[in-house]
């Protein structure tokens, strides 16, 4: 799968091969489909796997916060160490949405993913701390799209610590999102 999921981030989804990822994995390409009927199935599993992790922590930050401030700065957190974390996951969806995206285990996540933000969101402006009259969508995709692009240039080597991002972006964020009297 580590071998699978080096292949699409870097030569993307229709243009890597199978014998490319047997290649990197040190295997027959054969071999591969003793495991997988297809290439589609590969980063489905790939795609799946992160996919879980990322919305196991989306429910448990949720679950520990106590209000949607709180929640919303630890879904920030979350996604932002995954986008770290996950780096070439992130990359094979950003890149390769057109391919990956109706793919039925990535589309039911996806789907849980927004509804997880929709819902803290939503939580927010009912209880009078965020603005009604931004429109619960264009803040996911507004907030999401600025995270995921964090991969495009962030270096976890460089000046910056993923904290640092985390606390300008609920900064940003957050200042700009709540109601005020």
């Amino acid at each position: 799968m580590r071998a699978a999921t080096k292949v699409f981030a870097e030569k993307g989804f229709a243009n890597a091969t199978v014998r490319d990822i047997a290649y990197e994995a040190e295997i027959l390409s054969g071999s591969l489909y003793y495991y997988f009927n297809s290439k589609e199935e590969m980063v489905e599993e790939v795609l799946s796997s992160y996919l879980e992790i990322t919305v196991a922590g989306y429910r448990r930050a949720v679950k520990e916060s106590n209000d949607p401030v709180e929640a919303f700065e630890e879904l920030i957190r979350v996604a932002l160490r995954g986008v770290v974390q996950y780096r070439d996951e992130v990359t094979i969806l950003q890149n390769d949405w057109h391919y990956v995206g109706p793919l039925k285990m990535v589309a039911i996540r996806q789907r849980e993913v927004e509804q997880i933000w929709l819902d803290v969101i939503e939580q927010g402006v009912a209880a009078g701390v965020f603005r009604s009259d931004l429109g619960t969508r264009m803040i996911y995709r507004t907030v999401l799209g600025s995270i995921q692009t964090v991969i495009r240039w962030f270096d976890p080597h460089g000046e910056n610590t993923v904290d640092n991002v985390i606390d300008v972006q609920c900064s940003l964020f957050l200042d700009g999102m709540r109601a005020t009297d």
